[in-house]
């Protein structure tokens, strides 16, 4: 190695690493999503509000479907006071529709901070969402996958074969996505 490209690789920047939102969506017509990007991580200045939705004037992430909103949900980073951390908080655009992020359940304005794993749910979609950290304060990135499986299944609670104790709670074992409902029946059904 000459002293020439020591001393330029010796003066380079440090190259910093970029904090990374990794989606992986699932819809059981994946026509919806023909037109993301699905080929590479695209970067994003850290005041950016994200949005996914059918209107592609205002939404960076347009959803192909009639039934979407035309602004479904909003992703916007922050940091808490004396903190480096770059965090997201999702809010629900819908008039229309809830947004479930894991099992909590937000109506229209509704947001909460980001878990760094979550799975986010509305109508038949479905976006399994990790969390990357990085160094980088004023930018992040996105990258989305295509998922040809559901992260969740939905249970028909009317295909359980055991009765559930008045006070019972039925636990509907999906990664991610437990259920929890209160099953009532009559106590001379229990066996």
């Amino acid at each position: 190695m000459s002293m020439y490209s020591t001393m330029s690789f010796e003066n380079a920047d440090t190259e910093e690493t970029i904090t990374c939102l990794h989606f992986n969506v699932y819809h059981p017509h994946a026509a919806v999503f023909q037109s993301l990007n699905l080929t590479g991580k695209l970067k994003y200045r850290a005041e950016e509000m994200i949005m996914f939705g059918r209107d592609s004037k205002v939404c960076q992430f347009p959803l192909m479907d009639k039934r979407a909103s035309r602004m479904q949900f909003s992703i916007q980073s922050f940091r808490h006071s004396e903190s480096t951390e770059l965090c997201f908080e999702i809010k629900n655009t819908s008039t229309r529709t809830k947004l479930c992020v894991n099992n909590e359940i937000l109506d229209h304005l509704n947001k909460i901070d980001l878990p760094r794993k979550c799975i986010l749910r509305f109508g038949e979609y479905q976006f399994y969402l990790e969390k990357g950290d990085g160094e980088a304060r004023e930018h992040f990135e996105i990258f989305i996958k295509l998922s040809l499986l559901p992260f969740c299944q939905e249970v028909n609670m009317e295909t359980l074969t055991h009765p559930v104790a008045e006070i019972g709670i039925v636990d509907v074992p999906a990664p991610q996505c437990q259920l929890q409902t209160a099953v009532e029946v009559d106590e001379n059904e229990i066996i």
